[in-house]
């Protein structure tokens, strides 16, 4: 058996708007005066606008693939907010490290729980929020025929599986094969999850993701991994995972890439 993890948010999804968004409200009920949240308000109108063309959103998308769960959206903020120059991974890595970590569980349950009233409560408003990558459907409809499909992510399952059924490819994912926050902080623990539930040698799974530190974890254990070139990834994880060895591939180029092994 071959499986193909694939992690959900900027390489099946593209769910920044929403992330950001959400983000902003949680930010809110904790600092509801930030200058932060006035100047977007200003651009905005209000926190539920189209931020495209706002540089905060611009600034959050640019720290994105630094994170990874949504305590890393508060972190992204306050940096945004304090000005804190951040280039690269261990940069963000000593910024996050220097915020109350009790702080950051409280964000990271809060937004969890402003996600879950927007989804429930506003069911069409939230789902607008969100797009699948094209024509990535197809092609994992055709991948399905020879990987085991399994999806990695930091997201919750009931938000994944709301939007794996409006993309129209939830049959894709069997009952056990989307593995959320609740399987673990790192993906390393997806990734042993999914080597002791399918009775698979790590060298048999593929791990398609779109951050850099997640691969180099996920190699450290036998897994093969696979940068995602589309989505939230910036030239910076691009040339990181060259330099690491690691393929990089695009949407065009991705069947041919899991299949030779070579980087696009």
């Amino acid at each position: 058996m071959r499986v193909l993890a694939l992690d959900f948010d900027g390489v099946i999804c593209d769910s920044a708007r929403e992330a950001f968004l959400v983000a902003l409200r949680t930010y809110a009920s904790f600092y509801p005066d930030s200058a932060l949240l006035t100047a977007v308000r200003s651009r905005l109108g209000s926190l539920e606008g189209d931020p495209h063309s706002d540089p905060a959103y611009a600034a959050f998308l640019d720290l994105l693939p630094l994170g990874n769960r949504a305590e890393d959206f508060g972190v992204a903020l306050l940096a945004i907010e304090g000005g804190a120059r951040i280039s690269d991974q261990e940069q963000y890595d000593e910024f996050y490290d220097h915020q109350d970590e009790g702080w950051r569980r409280r964000f990271h349950h809060r937004f969890y729980e402003q996600r879950a009233a927007l989804r429930d409560d506003h069911r069409r408003a939230w789902l607008a929020l969100h797009s699948v990558y094209e024509p990535l459907p197809d092609i994992l409809s055709r991948l399905a025929s020879t990987y085991h499909l399994a999806i990695a992510t930091a997201k919750d399952e009931a938000s994944v599986r709301v939007l794996l059924e409006d993309f129209g490819i939830a049959p894709l994912f069997g009952p056990g094969t989307v593995l959320d926050k609740e399987t673990g902080v790192q993906k390393t623990d997806h990734l042993r999850h999914l080597r002791a539930t399918l009775g698979v040698d790590f060298a048999a799974i593929t791990f398609l993701e779109d951050k850099v530190k997640h691969l180099e974890r996920a190699a450290a254990l036998g897994v093969r991994p696979v940068l995602a070139g589309w989505g939230y990834g910036t030239p910076r994880e691009k040339e990181v995972a060259r330099r690491a060895g690691i393929p990089v591939a695009g949407l065009d180029d991705l069947e041919q890439v899991l299949a030779s092994g070579r980087a696009s």
